[in-house]
């Protein structure tokens, strides 16, 4: 723990035993203490201008409440017990310190030293750093972090029903990050031995609406689809998935062979697979044009050679990289429309740095008139700019 706290700590504790120690010693009346004959003297000058009543009254009231002495009061000194100090100061402590435990983050910072230095723990140290964060998280179940390196944890070491717990902690706090939907649907796709529940599919495609790039969901949704004889669709999960893998890199090369043995499925012609259900655009810019990242870029499909009116399909992201590569399915659909009722639609994406969609907002802009629905290749579309700035 940071040298710091110790230190403050100390620092504090040291000012508070002095002021419990020290206080008492001066805590010693100077003057006698008043009595009712003081009361009486002071009433009756506040009433030499009233009735004469209203004086007896006053004396009668002192009379009734007991007997008046003339004798002056002595001052007790204070009573100073060093035994009652120091059990004060002792109590201190124990309070500070329970508190500290029970409301403070103690816990939470020896978690964190744990964590900073995970590179060289052991196995069984780590085994114990997990069961240590599962503890902390039952007492605070609405730290997020806690909740997500739990979910991650479990569903990388093939446990994914302790996993969605986890998941379903986050999503009812609020947290529906595209990474976080995704994770559940996979961890209640794994779970339910590779059946993909309704609540599961939503998840997935929700997080593909917020992000089309959600690897979890691809992952999950391919899999599902692969699992349901649906090759075409989880060939066109599993490419807009591979391409956020480096070329060669262990990721690309393990997708590419799933994508071939889902393709050797849709060649067998004892094989029945569904009908495909979308597509993915693959939009890039024209040469020596670039785009802020944080302008918005919507990508819609509409009939065929139209370029106006109520898209069959939207999806909107930033422009964070490019190419961009966006998948189109009856996920994105919209006024009730679904995309895998068109063979072939118009794919039209639009650049806009103020937000608001339509070519009048845009900086960029493309089209591809005629894009077949269910294709496992990308629509390329190449943005030429507008001129609008």
């Amino acid at each position: 723990m940071n040298s710091y706290f110790w230190v403050f700590s100390v620092l504090l504790l040291t000012v508070a035993t002095v002021f419990v120690v020290m206080l008492p010693k001066r805590w010693e009346r100077r003057a006698a203490p008043e009595n009712n004959a003081d009361w009486l003297r002071l009433r009756q000058r506040e009433l030499l201008d009233s009735a004469p009543e209203l004086r007896e009254e006053a004396a009668l009231r002192v009379i009734e409440d007991g007997f008046i002495s003339d004798a002056p009061a002595v001052a007790l000194p204070a009573h100073y017990s060093i035994k009652h100090q120091l059990l004060g100061v002792a109590a201190l402590f124990i309070l500070v310190a329970g508190l500290y435990v029970k409301l403070g983050s103690f816990e939470d910072v020896v978690i964190r030293e744990a964590l900073d230095g995970l590179e060289s723990a052991s196995p069984a140290d780590i085994s114990a750093l997990i069961e240590r964060i599962g503890r902390r998280a039952d007492v605070r179940p609405k730290n997020a972090d806690y909740s997500l390196l739990l979910g991650e944890y479990y569903l990388s070491t093939d446990e994914p029903l302790r996993a969605l717990g986890y998941f379903d902690r986050l999503i009812e706090a609020g947290a529906t990050s595209p990474e976080i939907l995704g994770k559940a649907a996979q961890a209640e796709f794994l779970s339910a031995d590779r059946q993909l529940s309704n609540r599961a599919r939503s998840r997935a495609q929700q997080a593909l609406t917020l992000d089309p790039m959600a690897s979890a969901a691809l992952a999950t949704l391919g899999m599902a689809a692969f699992e349901a004889a649906n090759f075409a669709a989880a060939i066109r999960y599993w490419e807009t998935l591979r391409s956020l893998e480096p070329e060669g890199s262990p990721g690309h090369q393990m997708l590419g062979q799933v994508i071939e043995r889902a393709r050797s499925e849709i060649a067998d012609p004892n094989t029945l697979a569904e009908a495909p259900v979308g597509l993915v655009v693959r939009a890039t810019l024209a040469d020596a044009f670039e785009v802020d990242p944080e302008a918005t870029v919507y990508v819609l499909a509409r009939p065929e050679q139209r370029q106006g009116g109520m898209p069959i399909a939207v999806v909107r992201r930033r422009a964070e990289e490019w190419p961009l590569v966006v998948p189109l399915d009856d996920g994105h659909s919209m006024a009730g429309q679904k995309l895998s009722n068109f063979t072939t639609v118009a794919i039209e994406v639009q650049v806009s740095v103020n937000g608001q969609p339509g070519r009048d907002n845009s900086i960029a802009w493309g089209v591809v008139n005629s894009a077949t629905v269910g294709t496992s290749e990308p629509v390329a579309v190449v943005l030429e700019p507008t001129g609008f700035r």
